[in-house]
């Protein structure tokens, strides 16, 4: 299946995961930057009052995939801004396959996941899973088999 993996990340953290993930499935990766950067603190704010902000252009057209996986980082249980404006942009989605991952530094609410997994079902998109990794195993490289389990999903 031909998967794209749209990545926000703001430490590092969520990339070294997107990245690994595109080598076990042969996908595409585009970054998902906000136009203005913001102190960390004010993003979390944006994320918990559930906003959206500018993003610099990235590939939000799967007219060419048959997948997509969205990923980030949680911040107060909820998705950065920068991912609630592209779940907006994207286009092409009606039928497609799924998967959302997030990194997190312990918190085990899944409200992120929830957030994201509403929004592409209401796009009429087909859900295949969810992982969270903490990101003490992102520093480790120890995905676990969540990791395994959840790439398989995307492989043909």
């Amino acid at each position: 299946m031909k998967t794209l993996i749209a990545c926000y990340s703001y430490s590092g953290h969520t990339l070294k995961v997107a990245e690994a993930l595109k080598k076990v499935i042969n996908a595409d990766i585009t970054r998902i930057e906000s136009v203005k950067d913001k102190w960390y603190l004010f993003k979390l704010l944006d994320a918990i009052r559930e906003r959206k902000v500018p993003i610099k252009p990235c590939q939000t057209n799967l007219m060419s995939y048959q997948g997509l996986v969205l990923c980030c980082p949680v911040w107060g249980g909820k998705t950065p801004a920068a991912i609630n404006q592209y779940l907006e942009e994207i286009k092409n989605v009606k039928g497609k396959h799924f998967g959302v991952f997030v990194t997190s530094g312990g918190n085990k609410s899944q409200k992120a996941t929830i957030q994201m997994r509403e929004y592409l079902d209401k796009e009429e998109m087909l859900f295949l899973g969810q992982m969270r990794i903490l990101t003490e195993n992102v520093e480790k490289e120890n995905y676990g088999e969540i990791f395994d389990f959840f790439a398989k999903k995307f492989v043909n």
